[in-house]
């Protein structure tokens, strides 16, 4: 969409001053600032870790952020510095509240007293797996002045009207940029620039990795809990020969046996798989109730490695299957 932002920085380098100069040369543009650290905040008797973000007004039309109860800052208020807040639905039950409760109540961060003069809408989990709901949004100059005390910022996002604008507003970003950080044509550039699709991209192939580097454990696992299985079917073949053999004696086949042991196989193989299943996702939702993650099933994932689990118990039941098949059944009864 043409309203994606364009993220420069995440760097010790870019100044208030950067962000001036980039709103008056890009004047079509919506351009935000902002510098965030993570803070402990309280509330009445409870605390909770958040992030703080202190952000120039624009912040909430370039981010798409709004509330949903009292008000945004106001650039006066930025300039003043005052000490208002607009707080997040995660952060609300994370100190035990409503939002009612919450609205016009004094706040500590880092034990600096702040106003809560809005609620900000749900927002939820973004691309690089952040829960935008935890985050408190403060005056940019607050941020900095009293609560920070540094003269630098992370991030200036820059939205631009129609998507064809993004590589030439790109383009005059790190120009301007290097301008203002009096950079020589052999100098490297001192910042980021990232437009959604590069955020995308990286984040994508990122989840790939971790995706096949999860397969691969899988597989290993897989394979090795084949292992198991052909053991167990072997050590039951030796102990249950004479079992094999009154089988035959009374007529039972090859067939009868082998398919015996193929149903054994599949019995282990698919109970192990349930039985694995059930305690990786119990313990998934247990990391993710504490840490207030998304619960997420990789369905694409899950159900090839169960059709796996199981076809790898049962091809690895087939040795102890065959053997047990070929047992002499006279030999078996009488050893």
């Amino acid at each position: 969409m043409g309203n994606r932002p364009h993220q420069v920085g995440n760097v010790t380098t870019l100044t208030p001053f950067d962000y001036t100069v980039i709103k008056k040369d890009l004047p079509n543009a919506k351009v935000a600032a902002t510098q965030q650290k993570s803070f402990v905040v309280k509330f009445s008797d409870y605390s909770a870790q958040t992030t703080i973000i202190g952000a120039t007004p624009s912040l909430f039309s370039v981010r798409g952020y709004t509330v949903s109860m009292g008000r945004e800052f106001t650039s006066r208020e930025d300039r003043l510095r005052e000490r208002v807040a607009i707080i997040g639905r995660t952060v609300i039950q994370n100190l035990n509240a409503v939002p009612e409760q919450l609205l016009g109540a004094t706040i500590l961060i880092n034990n600096i007293p702040f106003r809560v003069i809005g609620i900000q809408d749900p927002v939820g989990i973004n691309i690089g797996g952040q829960d935008e709901d935890n985050q408190i949004i403060i005056p940019l100059n607050t941020a900095l002045d009293r609560l920070l005390n540094v003269t630098y910022i992370n991030n200036i996002y820059i939205s631009a009207p129609q998507e064809y604008l993004m590589s030439s507003y790109k383009d005059e970003v790190i120009r301007i940029l290097r301008q203002n950080h009096k950079l020589t044509d052999n100098q490297e550039n001192d910042f980021t620039v990232q437009d959604q699709s590069d955020i995308i991209a990286a984040q994508t192939k990122s989840t790939q990795t971790l995706d096949s580097l999860t397969l691969a454990l899988a597989m290993i696992a897989v394979f090795i809990g084949g292992l198991g299985i052909a053991a167990v079917l072997l050590v039951a073949v030796k102990e249950r020969t004479k079992e094999i053999g009154v089988r035959k004696s009374f007529g039972a086949t090859k067939q009868d046996i082998l398919m015996q042991f193929f149903i054994e196989a599949a019995i282990l193989s698919g109970s192990g798989t349930i039985f694995g299943v059930l305690i990786g996702l119990l313990i998934t939702f247990a990391i993710t109730f504490f840490t207030k993650m998304p619960f997420v099933v990789p369905y694409k994932i899950l159900i090839p490695l169960i059709f796996v689990a199981f076809l790898m118990g049962v091809i690895f039941g087939t040795i102890p299957a065959k053997k047990a098949a070929d047992v002499d059944p006279i030999r078996a009864i009488y050893s």
